[in-house]
């Protein structure tokens, strides 16, 4: 499996009301060993997490999926990551 890096900033019109649904959807993701580590930002900017998929597409799929980014309240960036 490859590794993407999720990285989340925050839009100035963000209001947090999704942030309860995407707790509960990186929790899903955990328990299906999709989700490796998830975090946010110290100056509560953003956040960041890290997924496995198949390809960049598969993980598109699942990006696209989370409730913050369905808000439009935040600019998501997927990358491939080549962590050890």
């Amino acid at each position: 499996m490859k590794k993407f890096l999720v990285m989340i900033e925050r839009k100035p019109n963000f209001t947090g009301n999704s942030i309860p649904e995407h707790r509960e959807f990186l929790l899903r993701l955990k328990e299906t060993d999709t989700l490796l580590m998830a975090g946010g930002y110290d100056d509560q900017s953003g956040g960041a997490y890290v997924i496995q998929a198949t390809s960049l597409e598969a993980a598109k799929n699942i990006v696209i999926k989370d409730p913050m980014y369905e808000e439009n309240e935040s600019v998501y960036s997927l990358k491939e990551w080549n962590v050890v």
